[in-house]
This record gives structure tokens, C-alpha cells and sequence, in this order.
């Protein structure tokens, strides 16, 4: 499955359904990439083994590569953890206490939020509706990051914990802070900080349209390189051009980053 097939697809159900051609647009959506990866990932939560061993397989990969290139910048994290690590009993507990607190409700065969009940005036309305649990019973992000922050701030007891996610996310991270204080945990929700920062233009994961910073760094380090053979007396006297020429680029690349707003 890759991003422009989806792209096709939906163009595809898109003009059926312009064309009034209703129940063609449900077949094609029934059996199409967008549902079959929504059952693959149903079947990761319900602990199919094949699934998770994959899943587990190409997290370690990611973490192995995202190890190396921040070596690079030399920056290290002493943990990898996220989200997609919370156990379902953990999201169980959490949407069972919310559902009990009356937090949560029942929308349609899914499980929502509707803060313009819960908090009063134009905050309540600005929050929305989000999900917490889908028609097929499966936990969204949201859901995750709840069990997950309660567990950290079990784990670490935190003074403060800080969120540094794309401006995309500004609605969410808002909504997350919002429902544990919701929950009872106030203390907890003032600890939680989100920077945020703008994104790339024209870069998009969904659309397979990213450039890996792997490449840039490659990148610019063989411009470096061609930029010092350029004088050639220097050149000469530079005792490791290749790594020098490697620093340059991560250097400029940094001062380029953090020269631009967030």
C-alpha cells in the first residue's frame, strides 16, 4: 500500500458518488486499502501475533536508525517509548473511567467527548467532539495518550512534561491536557506543556512526499566537501576532510533550523 494508491482510490469513490453512484463508491470503500488497513490494525490490538511481531519488527528498525542519526547531531534519549506501547488493558481502564466519571458517551456505535457539556462557554465549543473509541471498538490517539500520560507521570512523577508536537496538533494536545484535568488530575494537567512548531512545506508522511534528514545531512555534507576541494591548498591541509565537510553540514543545517520562527 502506498500513498498514491490510496489517492487514486479516493478519487476514485469521490466520482462515484458525484455521479450518484451510491452503493458502487461503498463497495470499492468496503474493500478498499483505507478499510484494509484499518482491519490490520484491529487485528494488532486484538494481539494477533503475526501483526505485532511485524509491527515490533519495523519499530526496532526505527529506532535503530533514528539512534544513529542523532549520534550524528550528537544527541542521545535515555528511553524510546510511546503511545503505540500502551497496553489495551491500560486504554480499557481509562475509557472505563471515563465512561464512569461521565466524561465520555456513546455517539453512533463510538465512544466521544463533547466538551461544550463539560466546559462551559466558547472553550467548551473550541474543544469539538473528539473520538475516544471507534465503531469497531479500537482506541484513537487520544485514548492512548491519556493512559499513556498517567502511566509516565506514575513512572517518573514528573515536575513537568513537555510535549514538543507540530502546530497541526495544537486541537489535540488541548484536548488531552483538558480530559485528565477532567478526570481529577488538575495538578497533573498543569505540569504538561506543548511546543509546538510549524510544518515543513510541501512535506507530507500521507502523501510520501518527506525528505529524510538522513538525506539532507548527506547532503549537505557533499556540498561541504565539494565547497572546501574548491582551494586545494586548504584543502590539503585539513586533516579529516570528509568528517570536517560531515560537521560543516550538520552546522549549517542547525543555524539554518533554529535562524526560522517555530
Amino acid at each position: 500500500m502506498n500513498s498514491k494508491e490510496l489517492a487514486a482510490e479516493k478519487e476514485s469513490t469521490d466520482g462515484l458518488k458525484k455521479e450518484g453512484k451510491e452503493a458502487e463508491a461503498s463497495a470499492v470503500e468496503k474493500d478498499g486499502l483505507d478499510e484494509e488497513a484499518r482491519r490490520y490494525f484491529k487485528k494488532m490490538v486484538e494481539g494477533d501475533q503475526a501483526a505485532v511481531a511485524q509491527w515490533k519488527r519495523f519499530r526496532d528498525l526505527s529506532i535503530t536508525r533514528y539512534k544513529d542519526t542523532y549520534a550524528r547531531l550528537n544527541i542521545r534519549f535515555d528511553e524510546y517509548s510511546g503511545e503505540s506501547q500502551v497496553p489495551e488493558a491500560k486504554m480499557e481502564a481509562a475509557g472505563k473511567q471515563l465512561e464512569d466519571m461521565k466524561i465520555s458517551e456513546p455517539s453512533d456505535g463510538a465512544t466521544l467527548i463533547d466538551f461544550a457539556k463539560l466546559v462551559p462557554g466558547k472553550e467548551g465549543k473550541r474543544l469539538e467532539r473528539p473520538l475516544v473509541r471507534k465503531r469497531d471498538g479500537t482506541a484513537l490517539y487520544l485514548t492512548r495518550d491519556i493512559s499513556e500520560l498517567l502511566a509516565r507521570h506514575e513512572k517518573y512523577d514528573f515536575d513537568q512534561m513537555i510535549y514538543v508536537v507540530a502546530s497541526q496538533q495544537d486541537l489535540h494536545l488541548k484536548q488531552l491536557f483538558k480530559i485528565i484535568e477532567l478526570m481529577g488530575h488538575k495538578d497533573i494537567a498543569a505540569k504538561c506543556l506543548h511546543i509546538n512548531f510549524g510544518m515543513v512545506q510541501g512535506m507530507s508522511t500521507r502523501k510520501g512526499t518527506v525528505k529524510f534528514l538522513d538525506d539532507i545531512l548527506r547532503d549537505v555534507g557533499d556540498k561541504m566537501h565539494e565547497v572546501m576541494r574548491g582551494n586545494e591548498a586548504k584543502y590539503s591541509q585539513v586533516e579529516n576532510p570528509e568528517s570536517t565537510a560531515d560537521t560543516l553540514g550538520i552546522s549549517s543545517v542547525m543555524v539554518q533550523d533554529m535562524t526560522g520562527k517555530r
